[in-house]
């Protein structure tokens, strides 16, 4: 999320009450070019260092936001059009933290260069606030992570607000995170890991890939959908208030992606995992 240290609408203090009153256990400010600290407030809200940098100038060079989260000393870098997102990338690293691609759609990515990048611990396969009515509607990058999945490249999906207006885009995205206790090592070790998942509310409780079968478990939704880059299967989707779905690995599978929507229209995102003949 974004405060009034940069372009935010709220303060740091203000923003943070908002997040725990809506159940949040963790967060980062990560305002532009600034980076936050590490801390517990008084109310047990977990704030993990943050920062956004960005590059590009939308004509010479390409535009990428680059959001860092748990870093352990400050990043030194020069704002500049362009300075190579791969730079900001090895910063955060060096810096241990992980480094996330921002909204890519609302970018408008260039997908053979994305392609290149190095070190990313995930991108946001959401963001609240590059949807309507704050942008255009490119809150929604999935299609990103099924070109990078069949082209061999695996990006964890993440979701996040990005707030800056608090008028509706906010406590709207998340990511679910599998540690073992509310600290900045254990969530950034379980990000570095890829143990989460990203939702607006839907709820994963297991996905297994076993005997050439991908299984899920899930909070009872409207749609489980297996995406994948085969371009046709009967099984693709599962619909009707289920909570559980299966697919059969094809042997044109790359990789499996699932992505699940509740009956309000709210989805949750796993990580592509990569499939090769059933396995």
């Amino acid at each position: 999320m974004h405060t009034t240290i940069s372009d935010g609408l709220l303060s740091p203090e203000e923003a943070a009450a908002v997040y725990k009153k809506a159940g949040y256990d963790f967060i980062s400010f990560t305002d532009h070019w600034a980076q936050s600290e590490a801390k517990t407030t008084v109310d047990g809200l977990l704030m993990l260092s943050g920062c956004e940098w960005d590059t590009g100038d939308m004509i010479n060079y390409p535009v990428y936001h680059i959001v860092g989260v748990g870093m352990e000393k400050p990043v030194s870098l020069k704002k500049t059009p362009s300075l190579p997102p791969q730079s900001i990338i090895d910063a955060i690293n060096s810096a241990g933290g992980a480094a996330i691609l921002a909204h890519p759609a609302w970018s408008v990515t260039d997908l053979a260069a994305s392609m290149r990048l190095r070190g990313l611990s995930g991108a946001e396969v959401y963001n609240t606030v590059s949807g309507l009515p704050w942008n255009g509607q490119r809150a929604d990058s999935s299609h990103y992570f099924d070109l990078w999945a069949t082209g061999g490249k695996k990006i964890n999906c993440m979701a996040a607000d990005d707030s800056h207006f608090y008028n509706g885009e906010q406590t709207r995205s998340f990511i679910m995170v599998k540690a073992s206790e509310r600290s900045q090592y254990a969530i950034k070790s379980s990000i570095l890991k890829g143990d989460f998942y990203a939702s607006q509310g839907p709820r994963f409780d297991s996905v297994t890939v076993k005997d050439g079968q991908v299984k899920v478990a899930c909070s009872p939704v409207e749609h489980i959908v297996f995406y994948s880059n085969t371009v046709w299967c009967s099984d693709r989707v599962a619909a009707g208030k289920t909570g559980t779905a299966s697919y059969q690995i094809k042997p044109t599978d790359k990789y499996v992606r699932i992505e699940l929507t509740d009956t309000n229209g709210n989805r949750a995102w796993c990580s592509p995992t990569i499939v090769q003949e059933g396995k």
